[in-house]
């Protein structure tokens, strides 16, 4: 449950359950599933992107609306693991640089069981990924993003 309140400075923020609080505007992350076409139905994208949102929302304690989900497709013959053709996946996260080794190293187990489970990718064609940059490399609703803690 999140509720909208303004800061003594009039900014408008998100404040979780938590004690910390997120200002408006401060969004990503932005996962990215590559799969091969076919490969996941748009009933199952749609449970992978539930499913990561809650996974996320959970361990890095911001609102459901600022977790993106996109999912691309290649052609059959495209992907290759190993060099030999394979139905390779991989599930990639763009997030704010600040979070603890201990909550990436978490929610990368729960993404990795949640995209195989879901999936049923073999183990071996599976790679998933967090990608930290700098809070202001990334602009979103015409802001520079904050530091995470900096909110």
């Amino acid at each position: 449950m999140t509720r909208l309140k303004a800061d003594r400075a009039g900014t408008k923020v998100v404040k979780m359950i938590s004690s910390r609080t997120v200002p408006e505007g401060t969004r990503v992350p932005l996962y990215t599933a590559i799969t091969q076409e076919g490969s996941v139905s748009d009933e199952t994208k749609a449970k992978i992107a539930q499913e990561i949102t809650r996974i996320h929302t959970s361990l890095m304690k911001v609102p459901t609306s600022y977790v993106r989900v996109v999912f691309l497709s290649y052609p059959k013959g495209s992907g290759y693991t190993a060099g030999e053709e394979a139905p390779t996946a991989a599930l990639n996260c763009v997030l704010r640089s600040g979070h603890t080794a201990e909550d990436k190293a978490e929610m990368l187990k729960e993404l990795w069981s949640m995209f195989q489970a879901h999936t049923g990718i073999a183990t071996d064609q599976l790679a998933v990924s967090l990608q930290e940059i700098p809070s202001n490399n990334a602009m979103e609703m015409g802001k520079i993003m904050r530091s995470v803690g900096h909110e």
